[in-house]
């Protein structure tokens, strides 16, 4: 694999993103996603400070996984946007009730499940040295789930999710790029950050269409290796 290959692959990742996008407009660019809660107006991300200045109650716990464990499920079998409350209450074996104490409709469920999986890339990121230390995980975490994500990657009913997913690799990359003395304006920058998570979403999307054959580690070696060199001007 060269670095002009990895390039066609990104072109052709941002083709089929910009199609999506298109053809389903009303998920658009998706950069920032804010829920609301009750009448007091707080949202997802206010709710998870608090949690964590509360001991969570184990109760609240289990049946918040399994309303996420029941929409995964019914992502694979009939897509995101086919999926109605009333299947995912039905899969999960709980009442509408339930369901809306935790939360209000199911894009705030699957955002979540999608938070879950930032906070263990940032988590990774934070153990393994050097650049690109979300990427493995990200790798490893979509093969040991590979059946739910090729269920979303390069499927119109998929599309919030993946940009989800991108921007939560753009965030992490964006980190990266700092960590490494990045040298350049902030287009400049913001323009390798948008690189780097299209690099990796494209290739991540690549390997998922073959099967997930080849071991994470190697994907993982070939990304920082291209990666590191398109970048290797500005780093110097």
């Amino acid at each position: 694999m060269t670095f002009y290959l990895l390039l066609n692959i990104v072109f052709m990742y941002g083709r089929w993103l910009r199609g999506v996008a298109a053809r389903a407009g009303r998920f658009g660019t998706i950069t920032h996603v804010s829920f609301r809660w009750g009448r007091r107006g707080r949202d997802v991300h206010s709710r998870g400070r608090m949690a964590k200045a509360k001991k969570p109650d184990r109760r609240v716990q289990r049946t918040r996984q399994l309303l996420q464990d029941a929409l995964l499920a019914m992502v694979i079998e009939k897509g995101y946007d086919a999926t109605t409350v009333q299947d995912i209450i039905d899969r999960a074996n709980v009442g509408r009730a339930t369901f809306y104490a935790h939360f209000p409709d199911k894009q705030t469920l699957l955002t979540s499940r999608l938070e879950d999986l930032r906070g263990l890339l940032t988590e990774r990121r934070r153990q393994a040295p050097g650049p690109l230390g979300f990427s493995l995980a990200m790798l490893e975490h979509a093969r040991s789930h590979l059946p739910l994500y090729r269920a979303i990657v390069g499927r119109e009913s998929g599309a919030f999710i993946v940009q989800r997913i991108h921007r939560t690799i753009a965030d992490l990359a964006e980190l990266d790029l700092k960590a490494l003395g990045f040298k350049g304006a902030p287009e400049q920058r913001r323009l390798a950050v948008e690189f780097l998570a299209g690099a990796f979403m494209a290739v991540l999307t690549w390997w998922l269409d073959e099967g997930a054959t080849l071991p994470p580690e190697e994907i993982d070696g070939i990304v920082r290796r291209l990666v590191m060199q398109g970048l290797a001007i500005k780093l110097a």
